[in-house]
């Protein structure tokens, strides 16, 4: 197989996830599941690897930037404010055909990471479920419908200005793929915390109907299959594929970006999120992990 350009990864449902990648100025997929074995080789330092329309139609970088996985202007194309950094008040930056991307039902949630690294979040009633598992939240504790995202991010605002994180970087994330942590206790942690951060909603008094009465509780390992982590004797690492670098082995667990791969040696975690806007090669390769260090066994 050629080398790809890795324009994103995603998770399609609780099972399979995607890889997006273009080569040829043409954007392909391959679906992966929990049970694959799955080669990947780092080929190169990141390039933009493009945009994506409202459609759902991939453009390649006008401009073939490098140095990140998406420069400025393909992020402009995009035009993902709506998403991202719309707040829910100031619309100086929105128009009406934005505020028409998040006029359905909306969700606002509590996850957690670890006990603590808790966020606040939004996303479209049809997509609660995926969304978390596309970050890896733990627990997910969701405690508010609204009619639209508008609503929506005023809630997460309020939250996020009383002191709750509203973004977790993949780098705090990586440490806590098996947090310690049971499900009674990532219960009441999360209710403490929205206890203690309602009263932040006090000045927009519209907003707090939009509360669930009986906030649901969610809890993902089974989705990410981590027991197969924690049942497993051998070492767990965390890797980094730096150009000319490469992995190969069984895919055990998948939790937000992270793919838990089997070595016949070890576990290891490698993000996704690290591979996109390079150049991936998805080559079968024997099973194991390839640094450019020889003398590898000495990181861990």
């Amino acid at each position: 197989m050629m080398k790809v350009h890795l324009y994103d990864f995603r998770w399609l449902d609780g099972n399979t996830t995607e890889f997006q990648a273009s080569v040829q100025n043409k954007l392909g997929k391959k679906q992966v599941q929990k049970g694959d074995v799955i080669s990947l080789e780092n080929c190169s330092t990141p390039k933009c690897a493009g945009s994506m329309n409202p459609e759902g139609i991939w453009s390649p970088c006008p401009e073939h930037a490098e140095g990140k996985a998406k420069c400025d202007l393909c992020k402009m194309r995009e035009r993902n404010f709506i998403f991202t950094a719309f707040d829910g008040f100031d619309r100086s930056n929105v128009n009406e055909s934005d505020l028409e991307k998040i006029s359905r039902p909306h969700i606002v949630y509590l996850a957690l990471f670890d006990t603590n690294i808790v966020k606040v979040g939004v996303s479209r009633l049809e997509r609660k479920e995926l969304r978390q598992l596309e970050q890896g939240a733990h627990f997910t504790l969701f405690i508010a419908e609204t009619p639209d995202g508008i609503t929506a991010r005023q809630i997460e605002t309020l939250f996020r200005k009383s002191g709750i994180a509203d973004k977790v970087k993949v780098s705090q994330k990586r440490d806590f793929i098996c947090p310690e942590i049971t499900p009674e206790e990532g219960v009441s942690f999360l209710r403490k915390i929205l206890g203690q951060h309602q009263q932040s909603l006090s000045e927009h008094e519209y907003l707090k109907k939009f509360l669930l009465k009986d906030p649901t509780f969610a809890n993902w390992e089974n989705q990410y299959a981590l027991k197969k982590i924690q049942e497993n004797p051998k070492g767990f690492h965390s890797i980094e594929l730096k150009a000319g670098e490469s992995v190969s082995g069984t895919i055990i667990s998948m939790k937000g970006p992270f793919l838990i791969l089997e070595t016949a040696e070890e576990l290891l975690s490698i993000s996704t999120k690290d591979l996109l806007g390079r150049e991936i090669d998805f080559s079968s390769k024997p099973i194991g992990l390839y640094l450019n260090n020889a003398f590898q066994s000495a990181l861990f």
